[in-house]
């Protein structure tokens, strides 16, 4: 069989089985390795199953991901989320919308110490949404703020897709970590602005705070040296070159834990570390499916018949960067962030180093691709049907329905694709940090 037709073959049977409900880990491996089978040979490939994602996992780079993972559980724990809410609550709470803001800077803040997305929508929901509750928000609002604030997670660093898309673009971590920073105040911003239009415009969705005084205000920023304490020693020694990624992480984690000490008791430390297991355990699982998959598409060339035929159109390449975006949209709203960027960067990133090559334009830089990427993938989190942040939200708020959560979600989602032009328009934003960085 010609391997291109195999590869084709093999992108359906994927498809069929993830839709099926089968673990992407446990779909990508079997489908890789069948592939790899009639390609090469069963001992070649049973060889190729067992020592691609062995050699690939132990990585030294990869050891920032439960670092980091590590790092966002000490926080919590040390009590950093709800110190950063009440921040937020007290200086802004007296805008139109105040406590929806502060929800969305709460997130901000908490996505500095934590790079899950879903873990930061858990934690947000539980601290944010009683105290929106409290003060009569409306309820699509309310759960469309902590869903999509969940999201900045991805984006702010430290951000585990961020190290994912890295580690399969063989870019540089810090630079990506970095390069994430401003898109990430972007939206946070950006939301902020359309909470205070849309609350101006209808008063009713929820009232300001009243009574918040300067004393309260000064005495609140007490709560944020904890935070701004991680963000130095993680992004700070990074941007100077003190520190490997690696390293910051390691030095944010035992930061997180000395702040964490005072209210940590052994159960505290103990589901820290159980979490911490279960989640890199996860995340490690998916990469190794994926690993076999991708290598058996690397064999049967796919890869560069696809970046030689998009190359080859007769198309503007920033039209066909934005084909590449909408398909990304797409894929998010059935596929989980992680799995999508090791199935689809392989395949793709070749054409971006192509169109680089050619066009010369920062656009196809792949630091901006990869932020515009992961990007899209943080869309993704909060649309239907399979938007994961809304998903792990109904477990906080089983009051709300579904279909309201993901109606309060669509006005993140238009700030977002307006967020997603201004970023292809000028993609110096994304560059303005890392290219300052020290090496």
């Amino acid at each position: 069989m010609d391997p291109i037709t195999l590869g084709i073959l093999a992108l359906i049977a994927l498809t069929v089985a993830l839709m099926s409900g089968i673990r992407i880990a446990f779909a990508t491996a079997i489908t890789g390795f069948i592939g790899l089978w009639i390609l090469r040979g069963y001992v070649p490939a049973a060889s190729l199953a067992s020592t691609i994602p062995q050699g690939h996992l132990s990585a030294y780079t990869l050891l920032v991901l439960p670092l980091f993972i590590m790092m966002g559980f000490f926080a919590f724990y040390a009590g950093i989320t709800r110190d950063l809410y009440w921040a937020a609550r007290q200086w802004v709470g007296h805008l139109p919308g105040g406590l929806a803001i502060a929800t969305i800077f709460g997130s901000a803040g908490f996505a500095a110490a934590s790079g899950a997305s879903t873990a930061s929508a858990a934690v947000m929901g539980r601290i944010a949404l009683p105290e929106l509750k409290k003060y009569g928000y409306d309820d699509k609002v309310s759960t469309g703020c902590v869903a999509a604030g969940g999201t900045l997670a991805t984006m702010i660093p430290p951000s585990v897709l961020m190290v994912v898309y890295g580690f399969i673009a063989e870019e540089s971590i810090g630079a990506l970590l970095l390069a994430g920073i401003l898109p990430g105040l972007l939206e946070a911003f950006s939301y902020s602005l359309m909470l205070i239009i849309r609350f101006k415009i209808n008063p009713e969705l929820g009232p300001p705070i009243t009574g918040i005084t300067w004393s309260d205000r000064i005495k609140s920023i007490k709560g944020v040296w904890g935070m701004v304490v991680l963000v130095i020693l993680v992004m700070g020694t990074i941007y100077t070159g003190i520190a490997t990624p690696t390293e910051a992480a390691g030095v944010g984690a035992a930061g997180a834990l000395l702040l964490a000490l005072p209210g940590l008791n052994f159960k505290r430390f103990r589901d820290a570390m159980v979490e911490t297991a279960r989640s890199t355990a996860m995340i490690f699982a998916i990469v190794a499916g994926v690993l076999i998959f991708v290598h058996f598409l690397g064999f049967t060339g796919m890869p560069a018949v696809v970046s030689e035929n998009i190359v080859s159109l007769d198309m503007n390449p920033v039209l066909v960067l934005i084909c590449i975006l909408a398909m990304y949209l797409i894929l998010g709203m059935f596929l989980d962030g992680i799995g999508m960027l090791l199935l689809t960067v392989p395949i793709i990133l070749p054409t971006i180093h192509e169109l680089h090559e050619t066009t010369g334009n920062e656009l196809f830089n792949p630091i901006v691709f990869g932020v515009l990427v992961v990007r899209m993938v943080e869309i993704g989190l909060i649309t239907p049907p399979v938007g994961l942040n809304v998903y792990i939200l109904k477990g906080v708020a089983p009051h709300v329905k579904m279909g309201d959560m993901f109606k309060g979600c669509g006005w993140f989602v238009f700030v977002d694709l307006i967020n997603v032009a201004i970023l292809i328009a000028f993609p110096s934003i994304i560059l303005l940090i890392p290219t300052t960085m020290i090496q």
